[in-house]
């Protein structure tokens, strides 16, 4: 049956798309619209998607994100579930990650962390402000391919169970052995970034809700030119969901030091060692606040530390 040329199928599903978008009328959402250019949807908005289309339909769409661009690819998913699924070029099980780790990581990251102490001249401040139970989700800008590293250093073991730390990494990292490596002593969960990012983004949920601590990064990916991008609405869905404190972080110094344009980071300057200044603000509270409010808030946040680096 259609109603005005629309399928009852097609029409729940703009539906369903239409109250993510945070839109009043299923009428301004079309077959041909965009999830990402027209509405904005990101990983975590995907992850939604994902659980109501299943509520509705009793079907996942999740092994096929990667290929829904548009409204009408929802539809005809569910139409026909024999299309093939895009596969990663690289092969790994979501579950497995963040790898758990033995002395033998403990003990690397230590070593990797004096190191970082030892070779750049650290000025942390605001470690009083994170909670002492560790269920947290740090948010710093992204400068470097270091940033994580450099936080947890900055953190200390003292203020933190290097046992369950937690962050989202591109999955490409699993291609190189010493990145490989680097990230399973982070506890990097890999991510599809250019393709299905929901397991990802479902299993940080679920490790913060282990007691994890993660670091997101809501830029999403590093800065080109050192100036903080905007905002995803990431880190603030998960607080929401995960019901958990966001920690505004800046981070400093980290883009002299690793540049997108090299493959090793800068040791010294004729000054001496290069500075890596860290902040950490107070904890923001996702208490009866939308998705949209507290990223604004995170965002204003970390750009206002700037003025204590």
């Amino acid at each position: 049956m259609k109603l005005h040329g629309i399928t009852n199928k097609e029409e729940t599903v703009m539906q369903i798309v239409s109250t993510l978008a945070r839109r009043q009328l299923a009428e301004n959402v079309s077959l041909e619209s965009s999830l990402k250019h027209d509405f904005g949807f990101d990983s975590l908005t995907m992850l939604e998607l994902c659980v109501e289309i299943e509520n509705a339909f009793n079907f996942s769409i999740e092994d096929k994100v990667s290929r829904i661009k548009t409204v009408g690819d929802i539809a005809a998913f569910i139409d026909n579930d024999s299309n093939d699924i895009t596969v990663c070029d690289i092969d790994y099980d979501i579950e497995d990650y963040p790898f758990p780790k033995t002395k033998k990581h403990i003990k690397q990251l230590r070593r990797l962390m004096r190191i970082s102490l030892f070779t750049w001249k650290f000025k942390v401040r605001g470690l009083e402000n994170l909670p002492v139970d560790g269920r947290y989700i740090l948010c710093p800008n992204h400068q470097s391919h270091f940033d994580s590293l450099w936080i947890w250093t900055a953190i200390g073991r003292s203020h933190v169970d290097l046992k369950k730390i937690c962050c989202l990494a591109k999955h490409e990292h699993l291609g190189n052995s010493s990145s490989r490596l680097l990230l399973n002593l982070l506890g990097g969960i890999p991510v599809d970034r250019g393709g299905n990012t929901v397991p990802a983004m479902k299993r940080g949920l679920a490790c913060i809700q282990d007691g994890y601590t993660m670091l997101l990064h809501p830029e999403g990916t590093r800065t080109l030119d050192g100036k903080i991008r905007e905002f995803k609405g990431g880190a603030a869905k998960l607080a929401i969901d995960a019901g958990v404190p966001l920690i505004p972080v800046r981070i400093e110094g980290a883009w002299d030091i690793f540049p997108p344009h090299r493959k090793i980071p800068n040791i010294f300057s004729r000054k001496g060692r290069y500075p890596i200044s860290i902040v950490f603000g107070k904890p923001i509270t996702p208490d009866g606040k939308s998705v949209e409010e507290l990223t604004a808030m995170l965002q204003n946040e970390v750009e206002r530390l700037g003025e204590m680096v």
